[in-house]
């Protein structure tokens, strides 16, 4: 009976059960795309990475990502959680960076340590593409939030770094915290703004990454959530860090924070107690040119052999 083996991590945390969960499978290269499918099915966290082979001299290696409903081009936190269990458990050393070919290009993370031990990781996201702006006064019916919760003087915008997402940005945190939609509503939503996966050439449904400048720690400077359909059903991510590489963006093209260099924590996964803590680190530096830099800490949690069928 073949298996192989896969790793449990937690992603965008400071300690264990916190952050998003992340399985990554190892020696995946002669799985189909079905059974990679299927696996992430089965064992449903937001997203599975399979490291097809061994790194190699120059630490690249070839990934694929998979949420439960289907493959993606790129998303952020399996980026930071495939590299952690690559350099510790293929490399096993101090590699400073570790670089992932994936459908999107190629993405570099690199890793900075505390007690020898590493601390946070940072991925380099590719540059942005920002989409015209879609209507507040749409959205706010969906939400079924008035008008002035969103901040008027920034639009609502899809924004993509290799995954699209729907960045709107809210004036509190009572306004972030309540938000509940419904699957059909946003549905008819997505489908009138041309969203939904069907009706899009990435094939991928855009999720909806809501943020304002309210926190519940002191020592953050934003609150995000983001909600996604998937299955007929809508989900919360824990942590995001794809979205949050567009929310960066975001904040640099419109200048949110009036900065042209941000370093900012930003906090999410508070509403489904899964606190996360997410870095941003990024400037503008031309009119069309962004460095985006998504970092955050990476806790192991347990690691076995999956039986292939």
């Amino acid at each position: 009976m073949k298996s192989i083996p896969f790793y449990i991590v937690d992603v965008f945390a400071d300690a264990p059960y916190k952050g998003n969960q992340l399985a990554v499978f190892l020696n995946a290269s002669e799985l189909s795309t079905a059974q990679m499918q299927q696996m992430a099915q089965e064992i449903g966290f937001a997203e599975s990475a399979f490291i097809l082979a061994e790194p190699t001299i120059d630490q690249t290696v070839d990934a694929r990502f998979f949420t439960v409903e289907y493959e993606v081009p790129f998303a952020g936190h399996p980026s930071l959680g495939s590299a952690y269990v690559v350099q510790q458990f293929l490399l096993k050393n101090f590699a400073p960076a570790v670089k992932l070919n994936l459908p999107v290009g190629q993405i570099p993370v690199s890793f900075t340590y505390k007690d020898d031990k590493p601390d946070y990781l940072f991925m380099r996201q590719v540059q942005p593409v920002f989409e015209p702006p879609l209507s507040a006064s749409d959205l706010a019916l969906t939400l079924g939030l008035p008008e002035d919760a969103f901040k008027a003087e920034y639009p609502v915008q899809v924004v993509s770094t290799g995954l699209p997402f729907l960045i709107v940005p809210l004036t509190s945190l009572a306004q972030i915290q309540t938000i509940q939609i419904n699957p059909d509503t946003l549905h008819s939503y997505l489908l009138r703004h041309n969203l939904y996966k069907t009706q899009r050439t990435d094939q991928v449904t855009v999720a909806l990454f809501f943020f304002c400048p309210e926190t519940c720690s002191p020592d953050r400077q934003l609150h995000t959530r983001m909600l996604a359909l998937e299955k007929g059903k809508v989900i919360e991510d824990a942590a995001t860090g794809s979205a949050n590489g567009c929310l960066l963006s975001y904040l640099l093209q419109h200048q949110y924070l009036g900065q042209g260099r941000l370093d900012l924590l930003v906090e999410q996964g508070v509403e489904i107690g899964r606190n996360s803590t997410i870095k941003l680190q990024g400037s503008k530096v031309r009119n069309d040119e962004f460095e985006i830099n998504v970092g955050g800490q990476v806790q192991m949690i347990a690691k076995g052999e999956w039986v292939v069928p």
